[in-house]
């Protein structure tokens, strides 16, 4: 079994990325209810309307990540379909 690095900077990003949703959750809520919302180094990029946009949009903004791209109005990170981690490490 191969032990996992720890990674207190991503940690800390990924927590203030969720701190970020938080805050703005009723305004997307009320204006992007059921669409995909993006933030990237504890800031909110944008709203898109799938999955598979707010992932390609993460990665032109850097190869590296992490990203949190969290389906609005969904439970966080409760159901790998509707609320997804991006932890994207270059290789």
């Amino acid at each position: 079994m191969q032990a996992t690095k720890h990674d207190p900077v991503g940690e800390d990003i990924f927590d203030a990325d969720i701190a970020a949703y938080e805050k703005l959750r009723e305004e997307l809520e009320r204006t992007h209810m059921d669409q995909f919302a993006l933030f990237f180094e504890g800031k909110f990029v944008g709203v898109y309307p799938d999955f598979d946009t707010a992932g390609r949009t993460a990665l032109s903004l850097s190869k590296k990540g992490p990203f949190f791209i969290q389906q609005i109005g969904s439970p966080i990170g409760l159901d790998p379909d509707s609320a997804m981690h991006l932890h994207l490490r270059h290789r």
